[in-house]
């Protein structure tokens, strides 16, 4: 293990994740884990079955409601994608739904995702250096520099995450309707979550806010709750707390769903083509 060039995560060299790991070493990788909101494994050779076999020794995975976008023969993996097919349908979820706003995956579950891990298959790139590089603010550190009156104001407080929030947005600003159906609609209901979180292997407080799909605070009216959230927003992405990852074919980065938020860049457009495939490990109730 070795930190990376960045204020946030680490890089783990050496390691095959295509194999069978013994014992000990999934319980390094999954200590490294726990411990750092972002982790770097490069130079993977990874089929969707052993991203996915990899995925399943931390846990349950999660199946992505927008199911258009699960990988035939492996609904675990989620398509994160810009190419269209031969009807000009994209074959994967683009980039934020190709709204650049920073988030945590999932939070709008009753039991949000602990984490996700993303390989790398396709890469874009112009003029010999990569694009559509993944931001990263670590949102434990951020939670101890709030000052201590921040903290105490915050203490109780729940935020509410509605799904629809981002999807809907993203299909205002770029023309095209992300098919989001009644059902799904219906399954996955607004859910209020401590704005302090706990996170659940270390103990640390973490800052637990999700700009794509957040829509106010729980008893608190939107006059106020709006400049709070505002404030939290940009106090968490500072420069300080963030690392921004260049991508390589054959990356897999993991981060912490609990304590970090992420954000895509889009610089670059068709025909540079991105292709990953994402596994989502299921979490528990944040308290």
């Amino acid at each position: 293990m070795r930190k990376i060039d960045g204020p946030v995560g680490v890089e783990i060299v050496g390691v095959d994740l295509s194999r069978d790991l013994d014992d000990d070493t999934f319980r390094a990788i999954d200590q490294i884990y726990n411990t750092n909101p972002v982790v770097v494994v490069r130079e993977q050779k990874l089929t969707p079955a052993q991203q996915v076999a990899f995925s399943r020794r931390f846990g349950e995975l999660e199946i992505h409601v927008l199911k258009q976008y699960l990988l035939a023969g492996h609904p675990e993996i989620l398509v994160i994608s810009n190419i269209v097919d031969e009807n000009g349908k994209l074959i994967g979820l683009a980039d934020g739904g190709r709204v650049c706003v920073w988030h945590t995956d999932m939070s709008y579950l009753e039991r949000p995702s602990r984490g996700s891990m993303l390989y790398a298959i396709e890469v874009p790139e112009r003029d010999g250096i990569a694009r559509g590089d993944t931001q990263f603010a670590d949102t434990a550190t951020a939670y101890e520099a709030l000052s201590q009156e921040t903290k105490r104001k915050l203490k109780g407080l729940k935020a509410i995450h509605r799904m629809t929030k981002g999807y809907d947005a993203t299909s205002k600003s770029s023309g095209e309707r992300l098919a989001y159906t009644a059902e799904q609609r219906k399954e996955n209901p607004e859910r209020a979550h401590p704005i302090v979180r706990t996170h659940p292997a270390t103990g640390r407080k973490c800052i637990y806010l999700n700009p794509l799909c957040v829509v106010g605070i729980e008893g608190v009216p939107d006059d106020e709750s709006e400049p709070l959230l505002q404030e939290l927003y940009e106090h968490c992405t500072r420069p300080e707390f963030v690392y921004r990852h260049r991508w390589r074919k054959g990356d897999l980065v993991m981060w912490d769903n609990c304590a970090a938020q992420h954000l895509a860049t889009m610089d670059y457009a068709l025909p540079l083509t991105r292709l990953m495939h994402r596994t989502t490990l299921a979490g528990t109730v944040p308290f």
